[in-house]
């Protein structure tokens, strides 16, 4: 399904429950200061994605998230190119994962870490 993050909503947490598909999240059009953060509640790996997509064309994800595989314990850092990637998949977040976006006022800066048996990753449309 699709959820449409609102410029409302910026400052609030938005927390997944165990989701039954995966999701893509329309971020809002680019204003400076809006910021979201997303958390997961489950207890365990979800078996559905989150996708972040940005709507505006022209802008990118910045930043860069922590990742950790929680099937062997290997600890890393995933990055966007910087200039196109214009979607961050969280394949099956588990517990912890946590996804902060700021806006910039041309880009979404994403920071925040991921616990998965998948890399997350940035991608373009």
């Amino acid at each position: 399904s699709t959820y449409t993050v609102l410029a409302a909503n910026s400052g609030k947490i938005h927390v997944f429950p165990d989701l039954s598909q995966s999701c893509t999240l329309a971020l809002p059009a680019l204003v400076d200061g809006l910021e979201y953060t997303f958390i997961s509640k489950a207890v365990a790996a979800d078996a559905s994605d989150w996708i972040f997509q940005t709507i505006t064309n022209g802008n990118s994800f910045l930043g860069g998230l922590g990742f950790c595989d929680v099937d062997t314990d290997v600890i890393g850092t995933v990055y966007p190119n910087g200039s196109s990637n214009d979607f961050m998949t969280i394949v099956t977040p588990g517990a912890g994962t946590r996804i902060h976006l700021f806006c910039d006022g041309t880009n979404w800066i994403a920071n925040g870490q991921v616990f998965s048996n998948t890399v997350p990753s940035f991608s373009d449309t």
